[in-house]
């Protein structure tokens, strides 16, 4: 009885020196000091995946190690006049062994800040906390369409901020201003044109994507969306008003928006002689230059509307024939080349093939049938086969006959549908258009890769 008290008492005594143990190791787990250098190694920042705009709550944390969050206390969040404290709260992290501090501010204005420190307690010794600078933006989503000119020098001009009295650059005469045109916070431009200045050489060097009326995804961001690069050489000294930018955009909340740039000014100074003399032969063989076609070129002979409708029947009875197929196409590419007309590689789908498809239908139908009752089952296979091409087929000549095409007259192609909008570009008579959508007496058409509106009586459809 003796020996087994003595080890009951030595099991349990084991057992007391583990929770002691464990217990103590805990405790010094939680009694660790924090040093001076690991203070200053904290930085308070921006949780990850938040916007940072304006007049939005953003939230900053920090994790202080080796301190419970009884021990830790916060004492100041003060800030600037335009920053505004929201709250705070203070948690245990259990894996790092320490204390999280979250704190929400909010931002009057956009910018890049420098907060001040946020004053601690952390085992009853005072600390600071710094912050990591952060740069806060309006939100996008929220923003007016706006001009933006962007200089290859750096200067950058917006149409929403106030214009300067005095002339931004100066630039002397016979040297080329290149600057670009962007629009920004928009997701479609629906009218672009410009006012040429005098007594100099204006040209427009390239016409970016968005120029062409399209729409774009509805991704609410800060990047400018070029539109057209330009290039001014002055002529005559003297201060003259950047070109006037008319733009019409459809902004986020698809709200249609008229920009007009500001004034803003340019001054052209006299250049030195021998300055002059190098560029007098660039200056008038700019004046002669002319601006390279970026759509399209049609070389096509003016044709009348009657030989107009009759290239559109050609094209009509190409289309719906099948026995004489090549006859009719024959009969339509001597029309084209009598008028003049390029003969297009790319044909209107033929009904051709729509018909080779009913036909294979039925007849694979019907050899099923007798390999059916044969039991031929490598037949029943192969005309089964057959029969699922032939409805593929099918169905791809009944989406393809959907497609609708016409001949033009000779018309204008409007951004939108309206007879006061601008023209965006204009279009021989002869030529074969594509059209994708009807509105009331407007056809969208698609000619090449560029499209646009046009009166229904400039087109005659092919049936």
């Amino acid at each position: 009885m003796e020996k087994q008290r003595i080890r009951k008492f030595i099991k349990s005594g084991r057992r007391l020196l583990v929770i002691l143990l464990a217990i103590f190791c805990s405790s010094q787990a939680f009694t660790q000091t924090i040093s001076w250098e690991q203070i200053r190694q904290l930085k308070i920042t921006p949780d990850e995946g938040q916007a940072l705009y304006t007049k939005t709550d953003i939230k900053f944390s920090v994790t202080i190690p080796n301190a419970r969050s009884s021990q830790v206390q916060v004492l100041s969040t003060e800030q600037k006049s335009d920053i505004t404290f929201r709250t705070i709260r203070k948690s245990d992290n259990y894996e790092k062994n320490g204390t999280t501090i979250e704190i929400w501010y909010n931002f009057s204005k956009k910018g890049t800040y420098h907060l001040k420190p946020v004053s601690v307690m952390i085992k009853n010794r005072r600390r600071s906390i710094e912050f990591n600078p952060i740069t806060v933006t309006d939100d996008p989503a929220k923003m007016n369409p706006r001009i933006v000119l962007t200089f290859t020098d750096g200067t950058i001009i917006y149409s929403d901020e106030a214009n300067n009295s005095s002339p931004l650059l100066k630039i002397q005469t016979g040297k080329k201003l290149n600057f670009t045109v962007n629009l920004q916070y928009a997701t479609q431009l629906m009218q672009f044109s410009w006012d040429i200045p005098k007594d100099s050489i204006f040209t427009r060097t390239e016409e970016f994507e968005f120029a062409e009326v399209r729409y774009r995804e509805r991704t609410y961001t800060h990047d400018l969306i070029p539109v057209a690069a330009f290039e001014w050489t002055g002529l005559v000294p003297g201060i003259q008003r950047i070109p006037v930018f008319h733009l019409t955009a459809t902004s986020y909340n698809g709200v249609r928006t008229e920009l007009l740039l500001p004034e803003f000014l340019i001054e052209f100074v006299e250049s030195e002689a021998d300055e002059i003399s190098d560029n007098k032969i660039d200056i008038f063989s700019d004046a002669f230059y002319q601006e390279e076609e970026t759509s399209p070129v049609y070389t096509s002979s003016p044709m009348s509307d009657k030989e107009c409708l009759t290239l559109a029947n050609y094209y009509s009875k190409e289309h719906n024939e099948f026995l004489l197929y090549l006859k009719a196409r024959r009969m339509r590419i001597n029309f084209e080349e009598s008028c003049g007309l390029v003969v297009s590689p790319n044909p209107i789908f033929p009904t051709f093939f729509l018909y080779l498809a009913i036909i294979m239908i039925i007849v694979s139908a019907i050899c099923i049938i007798f390999a059916y009752r044969n039991r031929h089952k490598i037949r029943i296979l192969i005309f089964t086969t057959l029969l699922l091409i032939g409805i593929a087929v099918l169905v791809f000549c009944a989406v393809k006959r959907n497609e609708h095409y016409g001949i033009s007259s000779g018309c204008k192609i409007y951004s939108i549908p309206q007879i006061n909008a601008e023209s965006v570009s204009e279009i021989d008579s002869g030529i074969r258009v594509r059209i994708l959508e009807r509105t009331g007496k407007w056809y969208y058409i698609e000619v090449g890769e560029s499209g646009g509106w046009c009166s229904t009586e400039d087109i005659f459809l092919i049936k």
